[in-house]
């Protein structure tokens, strides 16, 4: 069986990540998987190197975003809820990268979208119901099933046979079962398809470690407070998914092979045709050109 990491954040992904993308190609080649989905948090800076890394490598580039939302810019909390969004045609492309310039001008904290937004902009989007921070995880957490369950169908009606409710399996969280068991309850009454992910910030056990160091320095804690759902946050393949699922108590494992396969699915959906993306940056050859361009003097 084959597997596509559909939520995953790179060195983009400030204070949280340490996946670089040239070590990102040689790890997907060493599991001989074609095809990948960038996903950094509320941005798309690193869409020029995936693009193009990943093209010199024979593997298909998956454009996303997960997306700090909010309820409404009014609410001038700090709370915000995930949300990933993958770009399934050059429409969705465009409309990803206007969502984010919308997310960077209501900038609180962190760019920050609305929902109200993102439903206005939805075309040629997927959406995957994100981790344990999403809005619907956080319900289910709060045990709010039902305001889980309207949200989750608030979703569905905008974006139909292009949302997918997300799991993940992570071992070492014990959240997170609850939060599966919640959304299993929610796709047998709405009848919405399963996708797992690895929400990877890391791509070997070992790079476990760099990443605690970054989280101390954003999070202001020391090194020792600072947990790792091992192995789960790697990059992963079918195995390493499956071997989670079993580990984390899943109690439908039919439910991790068909989110398995609707990796594939997912990834066969997105067919953007970006033109190769080169760098322009100006060339400057004489200091009289540079003198002209600032207009300064030179001492």
């Amino acid at each position: 069986m084959n597997f596509v990491n559909l939520h995953l954040h790179s060195e983009y992904s400030l204070q949280d990540s340490v996946i670089q993308m040239n070590k990102l190609a040689e790890t997907l080649r060493e599991y001989n998987q074609n095809s990948v989905a960038l996903t950094d948090h509320s941005s798309t800076a690193g869409w020029f190197n995936f693009n193009n890394e990943m093209n010199n490598n024979n593997i298909k580039p998956i454009f996303g975003n997960e997306f700090y939302m909010t309820n409404s810019y009014e609410e001038k909390s700090r709370k915000r809820y995930h949300l990933v969004c993958l770009a399934k045609n050059n429409e969705g492309v465009k409309n990803i990268r206007k969502l984010q310039r919308i997310a960077v001008e209501n900038f609180y904290y962190k760019p920050i979208l609305s929902y109200e937004d993102l439903y206005k902009n939805k075309n040629g989007i997927i959406v995957l119901t994100a981790c344990s921070l999403s809005k619907s995880s956080q319900l289910i957490l709060d045990s709010k099933i039902n305001e889980a369950k309207e949200f989750i169908q608030e979703l569905y009606n905008e974006f139909q046979d292009d949302l997918y409710i997300e799991y993940q399996f992570h071992p070492l969280y014990k959240e997170q079962s609850i939060i599966n068991e919640g959304l299993l309850n929610i796709m047998d009454e709405l009848s919405i398809p399963p996708v797992v992910t690895c929400d990877s910030h890391f791509l070997k056990k070992e790079d476990a470690d760099v990443r605690k160091m970054i989280q101390a320095i954003a999070w202001h804690k020391k090194y020792n407070d600072i947990t790792n759902s091992l192995p789960s946050n790697c990059l992963g393949n079918e195995e390493i998914v499956i071997n989670n699922a079993e580990e984390s108590n899943f109690s439908d494992m039919s439910i991790v092979n068909k989110a398995i396969r609707n990796t594939v699915k997912i990834s066969d959906k997105c067919n953007p045709q970006l033109e190769e993306i080169t760098r322009r940056i100006p060339s400057f050859t004489k200091e009289e050109e540079l003198r002209s361009l600032f207009n300064i003097e030179w001492g």
